[in-house]
């Protein structure tokens, strides 16, 4: 009879160690699954910050682009209306020219 008990409460004992290691073992597994997740989050983030950025940076450099297109526009217009106003005063000076040497 007492064999017997202590047979019980060796394969009780035999049995809470069992259940400690296969909980310790779910663990681990638990937390290096874990542990791949984040770094797989992470690692998304990361990609989806960089790609926003480079659109950002696309972004802002079209939007250069078109403020200096612009920009050589209206100096061009610029430059088109100074050669116009000395065109039509090239004659006056030429004839203020020729009246003050006669």
């Amino acid at each position: 009879m007492v064999e017997k008990t202590i047979k019980e409460i060796r394969e009780t004992e035999q049995k809470a160690d069992d259940i400690i290691a296969e909980a310790k073992s779910q663990s681990e597994k638990l937390l290096e699954n874990a542990k791949k997740e984040a770094e797989n989050l992470e690692s998304g983030m990361i990609e989806q910050a960089q790609e926003a950025a480079k659109k950002a940076c696309r972004a802002a450099q079209d939007a250069g682009k078109k403020t200096l297109e612009e920009a050589l526009k209206d100096v061009g217009k610029e430059i088109a209306e100074i050669k116009e106003t000395a065109k039509s005063r090239e004659k006056e000076a030429v004839d203020a020219i020729i009246e003050s040497l006669v």
